[in-house]
């Protein structure tokens, strides 16, 4: 046998036989409430330090591992502070140019009205008064029915991917890219006077939504065929809903940007 592994021996001979005179002498003495919790503290300590011996870990990688263990924490609660610092929220309407029946011009207004924030998004669209040409995924260019289009897209537990700053000099906004594996989509839509879909059975969906300060919110929803037939055959494995920005807003912003712009007196004063 090596030396190694005579020394790792004779170490747990000999903190196991510690132990047990520990064990002995708090079961001779009075068996109150701190008795107890040292007793229990001893046995947990002694089950920790033979359960990673008896894995192969001397007292070095032991104490790397602990080390490890703590950083790790440490990265987790920081990452925790700094997104507790940000702003990420919104809401408002996107207009998309859908093409006409006549020349196929994008002259139909689509309203996608949303909202956000870095735990939940919503999207949907009411109504199409007009009828407009979709170039679906799998049925080829198909004509929509006026009033017949429907969609209300929900992802639920989101998580925020990435944050992209820029200072106030830069010609650009912060970026914040959220995801989520959480969401159900109802889709209803008439071609033909023949109805796709339901407005009241959903079809499951993953997202990626990236929302630039100020400017923009698009909403990326992936649909699994097999789970999601309706979605995955209009628009496909993978389709960004989005548009111009014509009313509300989009805030990604750190809270010591975003109280630069309140209020300095009272509003009744």
């Amino acid at each position: 046998m090596c030396k190694f592994c005579i020394y790792v021996s004779l170490f747990l001979f000999l903190t196991y036989h510690i132990y047990i005179k520990k064990l002995f002498s708090f079961f001779m003495i009075e068996n109150n409430n701190s008795d107890r919790r040292k007793i229990l503290k001893y046995v947990a300590g002694g089950a920790v330090v033979l359960s990673l011996a008896g894995l192969g870990y001397s007292t070095g990688q032991v104490s790397s591992l602990q080390q490890t263990n703590n950083n790790l924490t440490k990265n987790l609660d920081k990452k925790s502070y700094l997104l507790d610092s940000w702003l990420i929220h919104g809401g408002g309407s996107n207009i998309k140019k859908m093409p006409n029946i006549v020349d196929k011009a994008p002259t139909v207004n689509m309203d996608e009205v949303f909202y956000f924030n870095h735990k939940s998004a919503t999207c949907r669209v009411d109504n199409n008064t007009e009828p407009f040409i979709m170039p679906s995924y799998k049925l080829g260019e198909i004509i929509v029915d006026a009033n017949t289009f429907y969609m209300v897209m929900t992802a639920q537990n989101l998580v925020v991917k990435s944050i992209q700053e820029f200072d106030a000099t830069s010609e650009f906004s912060n970026i914040c890219v959220l995801e989520s594996y959480e969401g159900v989509c109802f889709t209803e839509a008439s071609v033909s006077k023949q109805v796709y879909g339901s407005r009241l059975t959903p079809e499951p969906f993953t997202s990626e939504i990236t929302v630039v300060d100020a400017t923009s919110f698009a909403f990326t929803a992936y649909f699994d065929e097999t789970i999601a037939p309706v979605n995955f055959a209009i628009f496909g494995p993978k389709f960004t809903f989005t548009g111009a920005l014509t009313s509300g807003s989009v805030v990604v912003k750190k809270l010591s940007d975003a109280s630069q712009t309140l209020p300095r007196k009272p509003i009744n004063q």
